[in-house]
């Protein structure tokens, strides 16, 4: 008999930043479901990740009770939604910020990897940093996690600067086994190993700033 995983989370948790709070998601809160739908299934998202398949809440739910729960149980950490800090009820939800780490046997990289997704009425705000650095501080003072990386297409200039604005250092491109071999920028945390094969990130780097 398999047991679903449970949120390590209590009731009412959530990361405070000046502006946003960002707290974990819940299978059961149908705003929470509604809510990936939307996001999930905007034009931003889809050009920069593709399409998800997930397109219903109940589809949401299950996502999030088969996977978020699990990265919560195994790390305590993965995907979180975040909201505006504002009198309103329910608060308003712009996106979701995450700190990722894959397991074995699949790809996986030794140190977990920061993400963020803002719906696109609310981008060129600075959400995008607040959350991520909200959400690494967290990750640093609670777990004690002090190496991350950041991971986007070499390309996207406004994922690049808001990795660069939370204290990352560019370390070049790199063909990744965790995304089926593609090219993306590396970006990791100041302080981290020159070696990045300690994290378990063995694939070459090559600096391609100067194509951008």
């Amino acid at each position: 008999m398999t047991t679903e995983p449970v949120s390590p989370f209590p009731p009412g948790f959530a990361i405070a930043t000046p502006r946003l709070q960002i707290h974990p998601f819940d299978p059961d809160n149908s705003s929470h479901c509604e809510f990936l739908v939307k996001l999930w299934n905007t034009d931003d998202f889809i050009n920069s990740s593709g399409r998800t398949g997930i397109d219903t809440t109940e589809k949401a739910a299950a996502f999030i009770r088969r996977r978020v729960l699990a990265d919560y149980a195994r790390n305590r950490h993965g995907q979180f939604l975040v909201s505006l800090v504002e009198a309103t009820h329910p608060p308003k939800l712009i996106g979701c910020v995450s700190l990722m780490k894959g397991s074995p046997p699949g790809p996986h990289y030794l140190a977990p990897d920061v993400g963020y997704t803002i719906l696109p009425e609310d981008i060129g705000k600075g959400y995008a940093t607040e959350a991520s650095k909200g959400l690494l501080e967290y990750a640093r003072v609670e777990l004690g996690i002090h190496a991350a990386f950041g991971f986007c297409a070499a390309t996207d200039m406004r994922s690049r600067r808001v990795l660069e604005k939370i204290g990352m250092d560019y370390r070049g491109v790199a063909a990744l086994s965790v995304f089926g071999g593609k090219e993306s920028a590396v970006y990791t945390l100041h302080g981290m190993d020159k070696d990045l094969s300690v994290y378990n990130l063995t694939e070459d780097l090559c600096d391609k700033q100067s194509d951008i």
